[in-house]
C-alpha cells in the first residue's frame, strides 16, 4: 500500500482524569478509575476499571492477548455517542482507540484507509479537502470510524459501510483479520461482523471531487441536522431505532413524550427520539425516562420501540 502515514498524521490529543499508570516508551497508557462519564456524549456514567489507550496494532493485539489470559472483561469504545453506562462503572478493561489512533491515509483511486479512533467529522472534512466525495453525509456524526463501522451508522440516506473496502478486525485473541466489505452482513444500524473484536483500520473507496461543492453539501447536510435536530447538547444520539415505515421522534412525539422529564434527563422539545442531560443526569433518570416512552408507545401505538442506544454496566441489557 503507498502512502505515507506520518504525513497524514493528525494527533488526536485529550486528558484523561484517574489514576494513571506510569507509560514509558513501548508501555501501553493505561488508567485505573476514569470516569465514563467524562467519555460519553451524554455526559453520564461511572468509573471504569482500567481505561487503556493503545497507539497501534500491535499494542492493541497485546492488551487483548494479556486481557483474555487474565480472564479479564474487554469492552470497545469509540467516541461515547449512541452508549448509556451505568451509574456503577464498568468493571474489565475499557480499550478506546479515540486518543492514540487517528492517522488516515490517502492513496492514489480515491482510497483512503483510516484507523478506528479517527472522527467521522474529521474524516469526512479531510477528505473534502483532498478532493474526494461520498462521506458529506457522515460529517455531522459526532462517533469514530470503528464505532460507526461496527453498527453501520449513517445519515440521509447514506451509511458508511456503502464506501467500506475491507476492515482490519483484532479478536479476542489478539488475531488481526482483515475482511472484504462483502463479507459483512450490512442492515440499517448493523454490520454482522464474522469476527467480534476491535475495528483497528478501515478501508474507503471515496469518489473524486470539487472541494468547494462537496463543502457546499456538507455545510446544507449539517444545517438540515441543526434545524431537525438538538445541536450542541449532551446527548447519545438517537435512543430508539426507527421501527419499518415508523419515525421513533414521531411515535414518542404523538404519545406526548417531547419535553417529558425526570431527574435531569428529559426528551428534546426539537426532537422527542433524543435524551438530553440537562446537568447532573444518571443513568437512573435516563432509563426511567426511556421506559415511560417506550411504554406509552407501546400503549398507544401498539409498537415495541428498539433501543438504539447500548447499556453499558449496571445498564447491561
Amino acid at each position: 500500500m503507498s502512502g505515507n502515514w506520518e504525513k497524514a498524521f493528525y494527533p488526536a490529543n485529550g486528558r484523561v482524569k484517574g489514576r494513571r499508570m506510569a507509560s514509558p516508551a513501548g508501555k501501553v497508557e493505561e488508567v485505573y478509575g476514569a470516569k465514563l462519564r467524562d467519555f460519553t456524549t451524554v455526559g453520564i456514567g461511572g468509573p471504569a476499571e482500567r481505561m487503556v489507550f493503545p497507539r497501534s496494532i500491535p499494542e492493541i493485539q497485546e492488551i487483548l492477548k494479556a486481557d483474555r489470559n487474565s480472564g479479564r472483561a474487554v469492552r470497545f469504545l469509540g467516541a461515547g455517542s449512541n452508549l448509556l453506562v451505568g451509574d456503577g462503572g464498568v468493571r474489565g478493561t475499557v480499550l478506546c482507540l479515540k486518543k492514540n489512533m487517528g492517522k488516515m491515509l490517502f492513496s492514489a483511486g480515491g482510497s483512503v484507509v483510516a484507523e478506528g479512533g479517527v472522527m467521522l467529522p474529521r474524516f469526512a472534512v479531510l477528505c473534502a479537502l483532498s478532493g474526494l466525495s461520498g462521506a458529506e453525509e457522515l460529517a455531522g456524526i459526532p462517533g469514530t470510524v470503528g464505532g460507526a463501522m461496527s453498527m453501520n451508522a449513517g445519515a440521509y440516506g447514506r451509511f458508511i459501510g456503502e464506501i467500506a473496502e475491507w476492515i482490519e478486525i483484532v479478536d479476542g485473541e489478539g488475531k488481526l483479520h482483515r475482511l472484504e466489505s462483502r463479507e459483512v452482513g450490512f442492515a440499517y444500524r448493523e454490520a454482522e461482523l464474522p469476527v467480534r473484536g476491535v475495528i483497528a483500520r478501515v478501508s474507503f473507496r471515496l469518489a473524486p471531487g470539487v472541494p468547494d461543492q462537496v463543502f457546499d453539501r456538507m455545510k446544507a447536510l449539517n444545517e438540515k441536522r441543526r434545524a431537525a435536530q438538538p445541536w450542541g447538547e449532551r446527548t447519545f444520539g438517537s435512543t430508539f431505532r426507527n421501527p419499518p415505515n415508523e419515525k421513533a421522534g414521531k411515535l414518542l412525539e404523538r404519545a406526548g413524550m417531547k419535553g417529558a422529564r425526570e431527574g435531569d434527563a428529559y426528551f428534546s422539545e426539537k426532537h422527542a427520539n433524543f435524551l438530553i442531560n440537562a446537568g447532573r443526569a444518571t443513568a437512573a433518570d435516563a432509563l426511567r425516562l426511556i421506559e415511560r416512552g417506550r411504554e406509552r408507545v407501546r400503549v398507544l401505538a401498539g409498537i415495541d420501540l428498539s433501543l438504539e442506544v447500548k447499556l453499558w454496566g449496571t445498564c447491561d441489557a
